[in-house]
This record gives C-alpha cells, structure tokens and sequence, in this order.
C-alpha cells in the first residue's frame, strides 16, 4: 500500500507536468541522489529555511542538522530503472496460495560510471565506500512537491552489483 499525499494528487492531475523519478543510495557515508537528468535542489530536498550545519538549536533540544547524513554526490546518472518485481502476500484463509513460496521485491538500476570533473565515478567509489548493503530507493514526484511528498515507489537493500567500464548495475531486494 502506497501512502500518497494530497499535493501528489493535485500535481498528478496537472496536464502540464510530468512526473521526476529519482534514485537514492545511502551508505554509512552519506546519501547520493540520482536521476535521469540533473535533480533540482528542491528535489534533492536541500532548500531549508535555515542552514542545519549544526551551529544553532532548531528546537531548543536538538541540533539543527547534528544527525543528518550528508548529501554526497547528485547527478543525472541513471541510465535505466530497470524493472522492479513485486509479489504480493496471501489474504488470511487463503490456504493453496499461503503454500506457495514467497519472493521478496526486487530492482534493478543501471547507472553511468563515467563521472563528471572532479566527481568520483563508481569505479573510484567502489574501493572506499561499501556499496553491497547501501539502502536504495526509487522516488516518484512532481517539481513542485516537497520531497517529503513524494512516493517512495521501491527501497531495499544493495545485494549485488556489477561493475562495468561505463556503467553501473545495482540489484536491490526489499527489506
């Protein structure tokens, strides 16, 4: 079941936009955000009122910022989604279908290793940063939402990738 907010709905009924998909990898390190082009600051999340670098108290109890992860690379990288598999659960009493196996969800991204000047491609990331177990996610939107009102269409777990000259393939499997 999807939760979708009322501005997604307003903004999907809008002939005149057209949905963004984004890819986020996260990691020990921090976060990535990929698209197809070039994500926007407002996609990427990174317009605030005020800066959270942890200087000043938001709220009185906590540090603006202090637990936030780092927003580390955003690229149009994506070269392809791939497709993503899904499999749905029984309903109760229905015994044939309860004995059949279960498989969990799965995805399949492609992205672009050649990376921009000065940006690390994947092949260069790869030694210094863990990318079997990152968290990825596909994200569905409309520019003028708030990232907190996209819809998380697909979030799993790294379980292989393969790594090529020019690109990258990263199969995940929900958690």
């Amino acid at each position: 079941m999807y939760s979708l907010s009322q501005a997604f709905h307003r903004a999907r009924r809008r002939r005149d936009q057209r949905p963004v998909a984004l890819f986020s990898l996260v990691n020990a390190f921090g976060a990535r955000v990929y698209g197809e082009r070039h994500p926007s600051d407002h996609a990427a999340g990174l317009q605030s009122p005020a800066l959270a670098d942890g200087s000043w108290l938001a709220d009185g109890g906590r540090v603006a910022g202090g637990d936030a992860l780092n927003l580390l690379d955003r690229a149009a990288r994506v070269l392809s989604f791939g497709r993503v598999r899904e499999t749905l659960t029984p309903g109760q009493g229905e015994l044939l279908a309860s004995l059949q196996q279960e498989e969990a969800g799965s995805a399949t991204i492609t992205l672009s290793n050649a990376g921009a000047r000065g940006a690390k491609p994947f092949s260069r990331l790869e030694a210094t940063e863990n990318l079997l177990g990152a968290t990825g996610g596909i994200l569905v939107g409309y520019p003028e939402l708030p990232p907190r009102d996209y819809l998380l269409r697909f979030s799993g777990q790294v379980v292989s990738y393969r790594l090529e000259e020019d690109r990258l393939t990263l199969n995940l499997r929900s958690t």
